[in-house]
């Protein structure tokens, strides 16, 4: 699993890939790592309707990252399951370090 391929540098920060599995039984952000997509997973609990999904996917990114909510933004896939968000203010190194601690637990 390399997550470096799933961040990509950006000059506000970095962007994400993600591939989103809404209306699951069990939240987590991440669940996984997509070697095909070469994009994180993640489960969510809420259903992709009036953006409950996607506020879900920042909010819970910005817990795992420690950094606050509106520094995570959606750039596309508002209405699909693969998205990709942009996080201000931290580097791509920052950025895996922390995704890799919260896949370990």
């Amino acid at each position: 699993m390399d997550l470096y391929e799933a961040v990509k540098p950006h000059p506000l920060g970095c962007i994400i890939s993600f591939d989103v599995v809404p209306g699951s039984s069990r939240l987590a952000v991440p669940s996984g790592f997509n070697l095909w997509r070469k994009s994180i997973e993640a489960h969510l609990t809420e259903e992709p309707s009036r953006g409950r999904a996607n506020r879900q996917l920042t909010e819970e990114l910005a817990k795992t990252l420690n950094i606050a909510q509106q520094k995570v933004e959606v750039l596309s896939g508002h209405k699909n399951a693969r998205k990709l968000l942009l996080v201000k203010g931290m580097a791509k190194e920052e950025v895996v370090s922390a995704l890799e601690q919260k896949m370990k637990c």
